[in-house]
């Protein structure tokens, strides 16, 4: 079998996540393509910072650590996210810090208890 280019490999992992992340209506989703040269995360889609990871195994400490580190490079994005897949699977993990999760889900709670008593 032969062996697949890991650059190459990862573009096209950051391309299928992109795709992902359309086909749920982020149109403005695009790769981080100047990120080898200048460092930072594969899609940064604010407040969202995704780090775009398709291993044959997954070591989910080292990419949230990453992801962490390239924060700064990505004004506006204040959450990092890794996406990853494994080889020879079609789905997609979603791994975040438990308090970035949590901030999220309270916005998503205070947001939905507004918009049902907008239309009550």
């Amino acid at each position: 079998m032969a062996r697949i280019n890991s650059r190459a490999k990862g573009a096209a992992g950051e391309r299928e996540w992109v795709q992902v992340l359309k086909q749920h209506g982020w149109m403005q989703a695009e790769r981080n393509i100047t990120q080898t040269r200048a460092g930072g995360g594969d899609v940064a889609l604010p407040p969202m910072l995704y780090e775009v990871k398709r291993p044959a195994r997954i070591a989910v400490r080292q990419y949230l650590d990453q992801a962490t580190a390239a924060l700064p490079k990505h004004p506006g994005c204040i959450h990092p996210v890794v996406v990853m897949r494994e080889n020879g699977r079609k789905d997609w993990m979603v791994l975040m810090r438990a308090e970035d999760y949590l901030e999220m889900k309270t916005a998503l709670e205070v947001y939905r208890k507004t918009v049902l008593e907008v239309y009550r």
